[in-house]
């Protein structure tokens, strides 16, 4: 299915990767970004009218933050799969592409007929990655769900909130969507290395509530031997936490070593903590971490922020600003760094956006665009798959496109 190869410097990781990509909303959505910005082309299929996504914070302009931020760098056409003629298209499709993304409930794909066991009779070394929120098998595996749900089924509500019997807390809205994202992505990579060396096909399924007990897996790991789940704490230690100076803004200390609290103690100017019987070492600053919170919260109470980021620095005490949104746009370490980026949307003008996380010395990663227009390549798909111009026509007259 691989393209002819372009020169090696326009290269990315997987280009030459074709993906048809039926997901929807965040976890599929996002997964599928990272894979085109790796370089492969993933064609969005979406239905007439659009995903759901499309519309979610829409404004006046046309631009909505959801769809955006999930949808970069990739192509769309539509089709309606609830027609058997949309159906017998992806069949057409699938010898073309390398692998199938979609994030339906559990037996959707296959009640199509076009689950994987129907797709590798058509591609034997087809990957189809589904995404769901409870996975393939259990009680609930057929239920709907979403983010929120998901983070609830999984523990996290109360290791982020009170602990067990006190208040659940949720996560920053979609992260259990963002996880299981990344998961579905490293899946499909996994699965294209697989069918490299050793020539097979397979499916790759991931959920919300296997990515959120993988990201506990310390605390659930702990939980199986003791039984004990501790709850969110505002300080787990005095000298790995944040704490507010005298313009109420906060600064974040990791000094988690006997080094590091040596030398903070130093740049603090209060060396006698170091031999401070209370605080000396380890074990003392971590039997008396309300003590040692009372004395370092008085001493950053003494200086704004910004004066104790460069005793800190110079130390070599792992250290930063406690940033809001607007104070990481302005950072500089994010720009150095592409982790953001200024794009040319061939709708909305120039943007800025998050750039991909991961960085390759030789196939960089690379944002193509932003979210497409809808159905903007339809024809395009369809004529590289073999169709002609009169196929394509009957197709619109009975609605399959």
């Amino acid at each position: 299915m691989a393209t002819d190869d372009p020169p090696i410097d326009e290269r990315s990781a997987l280009t030459g990767i074709r993906i048809l990509d039926f997901t929807r909303y965040q976890q599929g959505p996002f997964a599928t970004m990272l894979l085109a910005e790796m370089g492969a082309e993933v064609v969005k299929v979406e239905e007439p009218g659009g995903e759901p996504g499309r519309a979610n914070g829409r404004d006046d302009t046309g631009f909505s933050a959801y769809f955006e931020g999930y949808n970069r760098s990739k192509k769309s056409m539509t089709l309606d799969l609830r027609t058997e003629e949309a159906r017998d298209v992806v069949r057409r499709l699938v010898p073309h592409f390398d692998v199938v993304v979609e994030n339906f409930r559990p037996g959707i794909m296959e009640k199509w007929g076009l689950g994987y066991q129907h797709l590798k009779q058509i591609n034997e070394g087809i990957i189809v990655a589904s995404g769901s929120s409870w996975g393939r098998e259990g009680p609930l595996a057929n239920s709907p769900g979403f983010d929120h749900v998901g983070q609830a089924l999984s523990g996290i509500m109360y290791e982020q909130g009170e602990g067990p019997g006190g208040e659940p807390h949720a996560l920053i809205g979609g992260f259990a969507d963002q996880i299981g994202a990344m998961l579905l992505a490293f899946g499909v990579s996994s699965a294209l290395v697989a069918r490299e060396r050793f020539k097979v096909g397979q499916h790759v399924d991931v959920s919300l509530i296997g990515g959120m007990t993988a990201l506990q897996s310390m605390q659930f790991t702990r939980f199986l031997r003791t039984e004990f789940q501790s709850g969110f704490q505002r300080r787990r230690a005095a000298t790995y936490t944040n704490y507010e100076c005298a313009d109420g803004r906060h600064i974040a200390i990791a000094a988690n070593t006997q080094r590091f609290w040596d030398r903070m103690c130093d740049a603090l100017e209060h060396p006698e903590l170091k031999t401070d019987p209370r605080f000396a070492e380890p074990f003392g600053r971590a039997d008396n971490k309300d003590e040692l919170v009372e004395v370092l919260a008085a001493i950053f109470k003494e200086r704004p922020m910004s004066a104790w980021l460069a005793p800190l620095t110079d130390a070599d005490v792992p250290n930063a600003p406690v940033l809001d949104y607007a104070g990481v746009v302005e950072h500089p370490q994010f720009w150095a760094n592409d982790y953001f980026q200024q794009i040319e949307h061939a709708q909305l003008g120039p943007m800025r956006v998050p750039g991909p996380p991961v960085h390759m010395s030789t196939t960089p990663p690379r944002i193509t665009g932003g979210g497409p227009e809808l159905g903007m390549h339809t024809e395009e798909v369809l004529l590289a798959a073999g169709y002609d111009w009169d196929e394509i026509t009957k197709l619109r007259e009975v609605g399959a496109i």
